[in-house]
């Protein structure tokens, strides 16, 4: 209830002092006002509620989030998004940069937005074929940040590359130095009615001996960390991705793998991951996933009565470290799931999990049903 009185509250003000007769906004070429909620209701077990045996159901707004597109000239254009936290339901800001697309070569960008990494992280949290991304995108994610970054987008090709501040996050205690990440897709096939894609991602991050730890929940929002490893204070990451997705009418396939290489000021405790995931989806009605500039984006019913799409997804998570501590060494995790777009507004996401994870003193499984509804504005 808290969470969506301040989404309201937001709403309405922002609403009013951007359309409200004693506001100018005169020097705006245009505005566009945008936002998202959704509701998500989980029942988990096992492993997701700290190994027990019951079950447990809770119901949580997972996303309130407003955004503003400014356009200042044909060239210049600016974005505000705001959010309730999903943790502390706090007020955030999620991205607000000023973009310039004036260069034939490349569109420039300064603020904070998301790295240019990964497929699915890339892909609106609007648009993403389950309630949550992987265990890939969930675990490695880079997030959003501050800084410069350049993208150039043609035909069958685009290519990202941007200088950011490291910051601290849920993942990093303190402030670390500076992140030079980028990324790369092309379109090797020419499909009637489809899409072929392939991608890599490279990301190089100075964390000046900041605490580092990695978390996840194994894909069920309301659920208990499942993974937490210890913290060790880091010197730098790297990460890589490589990204791979076909589409062919109603069906599509994507795949992606990705490693995490952190350096620790003790370099005995080293921590290296990799991680991949594949999934897979089919529309029962005459629909298809649409693809733009390197990224899936939002499905359109072609008719009336919706579009129905049934998904399915496996993916594994591999703690490489050379040293032991009392964590999961694996993790792999399926996923099945229907989605009923009502229409381009309004869409209703059910999921069901199953995840099994190896520690050092045995193995411990789960099982987790998520529902969500998901409404645009």
């Amino acid at each position: 209830m808290v969470a969506r009185r301040i989404f309201l509250c937001i709403s309405v003000t922002f609403c009013h002092m951007s359309f409200g007769d004693d506001i100018n906004i005169s020097f705006l070429d245009s505005l566009a006002l945008s936002g998202r909620v959704h509701i998500d209701g989980d029942n988990f077990n096992g492993i997701f509620k700290e190994r027990s045996n019951s079950s447990i159901s809770k119901l949580d707004i997972r996303r309130a989030r407003l955004a503003f597109d400014f356009g200042f000239s044909d060239n210049w254009s600016s974005k505000v998004q705001i959010a309730v936290n999903e943790n502390n339901k706090s007020v955030l800001v999620k991205d607000l940069f000023l973009e310039y697309k004036g260069w034939d070569f490349a569109e420039i960008k300064i603020g904070k937005s998301k790295e240019p990494f990964g497929l699915e992280r890339l892909t609106s949290s609007k648009n993403t074929l389950f309630i949550e991304r992987s265990l890939t995108s969930n675990i490695f994610s880079l997030g959003r940040s501050q800084g410069l970054s350049l993208m150039s987008k043609h035909d069958y090709h685009t290519w990202s590359a941007g200088i950011y501040k490291v910051e601290k996050g849920p993942k990093l205690r303190s402030d670390g130095g500076l992140a030079f990440t980028q990324r790369f897709t092309y379109n090797p096939v020419i499909i009637n009615n489809g899409v072929s894609h392939i991608g890599i991602s490279y990301s190089k991050r100075q964390l000046d001996g900041s605490d580092y730890e990695l978390k996840s929940n194994g894909g069920v929002f309301t659920s208990y960390n499942l993974l937490n490893t210890p913290l060790i204070a880091t010197d730098s990451l790297k990460q890589w991705g490589g990204e791979f997705a076909v589409g062919v009418n109603a069906l599509s396939f994507q795949a992606e793998y990705q490693t995490q290489d952190i350096k620790a000021l003790d370099r005995s405790m080293d921590l290296e991951y990799e991680s991949f995931y594949s999934q897979i989806s089919y529309f029962l009605t005459n629909d298809q996933r649409r693809y733009r500039d390197g990224r899936f984006v939002s499905v359109k019913p072609s008719s009336i009565s919706g579009a129905v799409e049934l998904t399915a997804r496996y993916a594994v998570l591999k703690n490489n470290a050379t040293w032991d501590f009392d964590e999961i060494q694996d993790i792999s995790q399926a996923t099945i799931g229907l989605n009923f777009y009502i229409n381009k507004d309004f869409k209703l996401m059910l999921n069901l999990l199953d995840i099994e994870a190896d520690y050092t003193n045995g193995k411990e499984s789960g099982k987790a049903a998520s529902i969500r509804l998901q409404f645009l504005l």
